[in-house]
């Protein structure tokens, strides 16, 4: 089974969806959206001098990613983000008016169940530097390059000198990554900041 950006790039070599090679999608054409390939239109822009709408990026479930620690080897649930791929553009909180590199995802799985479902979306504020409790999403590497080869999103725990410590839900596990795999560590921002300005 190839990785996440192996499946995308095999997948639009194909002019198709990782889901759909995943079997997750009865069709094979990919959904096009003219928003990814003009400007957005002005019916996003909240008010004068916000910057447009915010990019809902593509998303998908990916097969688990083994993880060991002392108590042995366990799985925990990842998910595909295709960052060259916007489904469509969304209307930008007032929150975020002054925040470009802002960008959606949607849930896929059940891992962070009862706290977000499959299927509910969330936004993210790459400027927002996490603290522990926050929810984020961890885009990973192999450690050696820049290539992100998987994306997490789950409960951060703590930042520390060597390792960043997680939580995921369901079922329940905190499990630590190297820290020198975390290429990116997001912010997904909560409903009440993103609508409190």
């Amino acid at each position: 089974m190839p990785n996440g950006e192996a499946l995308h790039d095999l997948a639009r070599e194909l002019g198709t969806t990782s889901d759909y090679l995943l079997g997750k999608a009865t069709s094979a054409n990919p959904v096009r959206s003219e928003v990814s390939i003009h400007a957005p239109p002005s019916a996003l822009t909240e008010r004068p001098g916000d910057i447009g709408g915010i990019p809902l990026l593509g998303t998908g479930y990916c097969d688990d990613l083994a993880i060991e620690d002392d108590d042995g080897s366990f799985e925990i649930e990842r998910v595909m983000l295709e960052l060259d791929h916007v489904v469509q553009m969304i209307r930008r909180p007032p929150a975020l008016s002054n925040a470009p590199d802002a960008y959606a995802i949607y849930f896929h799985g059940s891992s962070m169940e009862p706290r977000y479902y499959q299927g509910e979306m969330a936004i993210v504020d790459p400027r927002r530097p996490p603290s522990p409790g926050d929810f984020v999403v961890v885009q990973l590497s192999n450690g050696e390059d820049h290539d992100i080869i998987t994306v997490l999103v789950k409960q951060l725990v703590r930042v520390a000198k060597d390792y960043v410590e997680l939580r995921q839900f369901n079922p329940d596990r905190t499990f630590s990554i190297d820290r020198r795999k975390v290429r990116r560590l997001h912010r997904i921002v909560s409903n009440n900041e993103l609508y409190s300005a």
